[in-house]
């Protein structure tokens, strides 16, 4: 077993279409196991997984893209089911590793290309003196400021949109936008840094911004790249058929 996993770590199993039973218009089939031990020739025992309250007994000779939470951080590559077993009254099965075991780095997540609006407002003063402190703090909708924009791209580590205002490297921002996340449209309340406002050079009225998100917890950080596998695997599933 590879060093980077460990027996409990959570794993996110995506089931890997044939090409010629894929359908553009069905949504990907996503499973929650967990590392149980090692096996011999590259492969782990994982939990059979569960949906519902009701075991999934996934299909020896099924592939899947395996995103695996480990305490050193985000991993990703397909497995293969190669045997079930059952043990007492426990299900597992036996994984085999069949892509190289990839880190997701943080400043290096899959960026996806993604045209949606969006709208961002600047922290500054008391808000954000609490903020950076750690404590929370409620301000008075009505009085906030925000500023439309549109999305180019989606990372787990920020985001690049254009919009019609030139900001200052380094303030602070709270930024908003829906992903798609277990079927349903999640908005996204999150806190930014902005690394970089340039005007564009093909349309002189928007800037260019880049954004690196702040202060942002684990579980959304992981519902954001889920999302993004998720749609990078539907868009190559449209290009192949």
């Amino acid at each position: 077993m590879d060093s980077r996993i460990s027996i409990g770590d959570k794993i996110e199993l995506e089931k890997i279409e044939s090409r010629l039973s894929v359908d553009p218009d069905k949504k990907s089939t996503t499973y929650i196991s967990q590392v149980l031990d090692e096996a011999p020739n590259n492969r782990i025992y994982a939990a059979m997984p569960m949906k519902g309250g009701t075991i999934v007994p996934l299909s020896v000779g099924d592939s899947f893209d395996a995103t695996f939470y480990a305490n050193s951080g985000l991993h990703n590559c397909k497995v293969k089911v190669t045997g079930r077993y059952k043990k007492g009254g426990f299900f597992l099965m036996e994984l085999e590793l069949i892509s190289p075991l990839d880190k997701v780095q943080r400043r290096q997540f899959f960026r996806l290309e993604s045209r949606k609006p969006i709208r961002y407002r600047i922290i500054e003063g008391e808000e954000l003196e609490m903020i950076q402190a750690g404590n929370a703090f409620f301000p008075d909708e009505s009085t906030l400021q925000w500023k439309e924009a549109i999305m180019i791209d989606l990372s787990g580590g920020g985001i690049r949109f254009v919009s019609a205002y030139k900001e200052e490297k380094g303030v602070f921002l709270e930024v908003q936008f829906d992903i798609e996340h277990n079927d349903e449209v999640e908005i996204v309340h999150a806190y930014a840094e902005m690394l970089r406002s340039e005007r564009n050079v093909n349309n002189t009225t928007i800037y260019d911004q880049r954004v690196m998100f702040w202060k942002m917890d684990n579980g959304m950080r992981e519902k954001i790249i889920h999302h993004i596998f998720s749609e990078q695997r539907k868009r190559r599933s449209q290009i192949n058929n």
